[in-house]
């Protein structure tokens, strides 16, 4: 009983601390899911995957974020389960600028050349008038020495942007748009090149509908014709790489703050080997 008194008194002693620190109370939010994917060459896959994420405002200018994820391999479970921070940083705001120092998640363009959790280092941003621009120094979740420039505006009503990317020895660039093709209708592209290598891709989407409260369905058509080492590894899908072919997918809101999710790949590797997915995930926000 007594251990438990004194645990209890130093748990509310560092809240008191901490809530003496803090301009503001930490905020929680997070979201789980549970999928199912099965492709060619490697079988099928049953996980789920909880994420957390705690913020909190210092001052007017100052606050910090962290998350921490844990992932569970549903067929095994004792295999494949690992619980982690994929990010940990102190960001600062100042009107249309913002940076961030620490392990943090990145996402260029559209995603087809960067778009993965842990990268550790210095973000950047800036939202001019007309126009944005980020920029990045550190180290990807590999280790290599990472920067990229990213800069995106609008010409009438077709939104445009071009990354450069440097990751160890390889240089990458890559060109993005999208437009609205009619009421719900939206169309978008996205060109990447590793000059290193003069390996090249693209993806093109047409998805119709909006997925964002219960009821709401939308449904996606894309197609990519992507090399072998056209992108680095930290793509927004490493399925990606060396392929051609289709993507359907389907997004049903079965809830204000659920979704299912559902597409099927049917491609092939550049040397006409199938490779083909099927992947359905059911995630919720809290």
């Amino acid at each position: 009983m007594k251990k438990k008194l004194l645990a209890a008194a130093v748990m509310a002693a560092l809240t008191v601390s901490a809530a003496s620190v803090l301009a503001a109370a930490p905020t929680f939010a997070g979201d789980a899911n549970i999928e199912y994917r099965n492709q060619d060459g490697s079988g099928d896959y049953l996980t789920n995957r909880i994420r957390l994420n705690v913020e909190s405002q210092i001052d007017d200018n100052f606050y910090i974020h962290g998350r921490v994820r844990m992932d569970n391999d549903l067929r095994n479970g004792s295999a494949g389960n690992e619980t982690t921070f994929d990010q940990a940083y102190i960001g600062a705001q100042a009107g249309q600028f913002d940076a961030r120092v620490g392990k943090q998640s990145l996402f260029v363009g559209k995603g087809l050349l960067l778009d993965e959790d842990k990268f550790t280092g210095a973000q950047v941003g800036i939202a001019l008038e007309g126009a944005s621009v980020n920029g990045f120094y550190g180290k990807d979740p590999a280790d290599a020495k990472t920067r990229f420039a990213d800069v995106s505006s609008a010409i009438g009503n077709v939104n445009v942007g071009a990354t450069f990317l440097k990751e160890a020895d390889n240089n990458y660039y890559a060109l993005n748009a999208d437009t609205k093709l009619a009421d719900n209708v939206v169309f978008n592209v996205e060109y990447a090149k590793n000059d290193t290598l003069s390996q090249d891709g693209y993806l093109a989407e047409v998805a119709v509908g909006e997925a964002a409260k219960k009821g709401d369905f939308q449904y996606a058509v894309s197609y990519r014709d992507i090399d072998a080492g056209a992108l680095p590894d930290f793509t927004t899908d490493s399925w990606y790489q060396d392929s051609k072919g289709f993507r359907v997918k389907g997004i049903y809101k079965v809830a204000d703050a659920a979704t299912l999710t559902a597409y099927q790949d049917l491609g092939e590797k550049q040397n006409g080997a199938d490779h083909n997915r099927t992947n359905i995930e059911f995630a919720v926000n809290f």
